[in-house]
Formats: structure tokens, C-alpha cells, sequence
């Protein structure tokens, strides 16, 4: 059994590494998106997002990296195409909220990550100047 909270970190610290792995408006695009995602998931719930960052195709940074959270949410090892794990999922709703709190944490937590690498990118660019 391993621990929620120590996954949900390694998660967002991912999710903002493989932001960071792309260069210049692409990366800015995703660091906004951490924002607009959280924004979607908060106000239209779980399967919104879902819909939102295929539609934005960012699903490689948004979805890709969440698989670890089908684990606390299901108990079978089976890892499902997210378009049936969600609608699957949607029939429970403890399962649902809980998947919902738990991918809202990943995304605050990524914001939080993005801020503080930004920060350092750019005072590690003034002390190279």
C-alpha cells in the first residue's frame, strides 16, 4: 500500500517536469493550462476536465500522468482508456468525489511547483546575465 499523499506529490512534480521539457510557448501554454484545468475540474467536475484537456489536447500532461490515481480510486490492477474510466466512475458517487478531490490536489500542488521552477528559471537568468 503506498502513500496518497507521497503519490499526489511525485504526481504534480511530474506533470510540471514534463511541462518544463518543452520549450518556450508550448510551455507557457501548459503552465496556463494548470490554471484553466483546475478552473474546469473545480466548477464542472470530473468529467469536464476530461473533456477539456482532450479538447485542448494537453491530454499528454493532464491525463497521461494521472494514471496513479485509477489506483486509489478502483481496486482492480486493470488500467482502462480514460473515456471508460470516467464513465465508468460517474457511477459511483463516492468513488467520483473522491477521484475529483484527489486530482484537485495534483493540479493545486502542480501550480504550486510551475510557480516556484518559474521563479528559479528566471533568478538563475539574471545571475547569467
Amino acid at each position: 500500500m503506498s502513500n496518497i499523499e507521497a503519490d499526489i506529490n511525485k504526481m504534480s512534480f511530474e506533470i510540471v517536469e514534463s511541462i518544463f521539457k518543452k520549450e518556450g510557448s508550448q510551455r507557457s501554454k501548459y503552465i496556463n493550462e494548470i490554471d484553466k484545468a483546475l478552473g474546469v475540474l473545480v466548477n464542472d467536475g470530473v468529467y469536464a476536465y476530461y473533456v477539456y484537456v482532450k479538447s485542448k489536447n494537453i491530454s499528454d500532461v493532464f491525463l497521461d500522468l494521472l494514471g496513479d490515481l485509477q489506483k486509489f480510486v478502483d481496486n482492480t490492477e486493470e488500467k482502462k482508456e480514460w473515456e471508460d474510466y470516467f464513465q465508468e466512475l460517474s457511477k459511483d458517487l463516492n468513488k467520483l468525489l473522491f477521484f475529483r478531490e484527489l486530482l484537485e490536489k495534483v493540479l493545486i500542488y502542480a501550480r504550486y511547483h510551475a510557480k516556484a521552477k518559474e521563479n528559479k528559471t528566471k533568478e538563475e537568468k539574471k545571475e547569467n546575465v
